[in-house]
């Protein structure tokens, strides 16, 4: 990945755990499908405002919408449904760690997944990294904050949908991603909707603090942090954009002990040190160049060794001369 690809990964991962924080303060006044209406409906107003505002024709094969329909369900709609489900039973920083399996699931995924992609020693490197910090945080958070282990396990199917997500995406090669985003978020949200009005009713109207939180949450980390991600999602490939979910736990987390006083010890910091190990091991970068400074180095083992005595044909190059 370049620099750039890499920047965006870690800024959509530090949006993502932020948006925990905000499920938390809607969970006080709105139920958690309402929650995740309210966050689908807005992030489908703003993806299809981008499209208006660039001039993208919505142009997509009638044949496709069922399988974009079923990808806006495991991306958007079961996921943003499972989390504030949770998260009225665990922190809202062990839901951004339980999120974090993404990577994991997305390799489980794609190994089954026709045409997936290949696990190589790096990433599965970075993934184990990455599952002992998880562990370690899950463990300290729900000691910390009294979470339910049940509650931690509802959390931890949002990332099994992003892992068939992420695998499903692969159909809609050559397809504009941002019209393909706001599709699918809309069928998302035509599922999320009536299921909400039909569990939680109507919902009140909001305050001023709440309508901001929920325009932060649909509009900022929904519509432009997916809008990003499926953008650069061709070039990085599935389980590198999956990425973002290691990023989001140290977010959740920092952000839960900041606003929400939840407490950060030994095993918070000992899982975000291993977490960000697993970025850098799973992006490959470190590899390539431990590897180069290998290979140099064996190159100039061999330049400076010296030369084999007793071969009757060898002279010394000063006597041999150019040529």
């Amino acid at each position: 990945m370049s620099r750039a690809h890499w920047l965006a990964l870690v800024l959509v991962g530090a949006a993502f755990g932020s948006s925990f924080g905000l499920n938390e303060i809607l969970l006080s006044s709105y139920g958690p499908l309402t929650v995740s209406a309210g966050r689908v409906g807005l992030g489908a107003l703003g993806c299809w405002a981008w499209v208006v505002a660039t001039g993208r024709r919505p142009d997509f094969p009638a044949a496709g919408l069922v399988w974009i329909g079923a990808f806006g369900l495991f991306q958007y709609g079961a996921p943003f449904a499972l989390l504030p489900l949770a998260q009225q039973h665990v922190t809202s920083s062990v839901a951004g760690i339980a999120n974090a399996m993404t990577p994991v699931a997305v390799v489980v995924v794609s190994l089954l997944w026709p045409g997936g992609e290949r696990i190589t020693l790096p990433r599965f490197v970075g993934i184990a990294l990455g599952v002992l910090g998880i562990t370690i945080l899950v463990t300290q958070g729900a000691q910390a904050g009294g979470s339910e282990p049940l509650f931690i396990l509802v959390a931890a199917l949002a990332p099994v949908c992003y892992g068939v997500a992420l695998n499903l995406v692969r159909r809609f090669h050559g397809m504009d991603p941002i019209v393909m985003t706001a599709l699918a978020m809309t069928g998302a949200a035509c599922a999320i909707v009536p299921a909400a009005f039909a569990v939680e009713g109507a919902p009140r109207v909001p305050t001023g603090a709440e309508a901001a939180a929920f325009a932060v949450i649909g509009f900022g980390l929904t519509s432009t942090t997916f809008l990003i991600m499926y953008s650069i999602l061709p070039k990085v490939g599935a389980t590198n954009l999956s990425l973002v979910t290691l990023v989001a736990p140290v977010s959740a987390t920092l952000i839960g002990a900041g606003v929400f006083g939840e407490v950060i010890g030994g095993g918070h910091l000992s899982g975000m040190a291993l977490i960000l190990a697993g970025l850098v091991a799973i992006d490959g970068r470190v590899w390539r160049v431990l590897s180069r400074s290998l290979r140099a180095l064996r190159r100039s083992a061999r330049a400076v060794s010296p030369r084999p005595h007793g071969d009757a044909g060898f002279r010394p190059r000063s006597v041999i001369g150019p040529g």
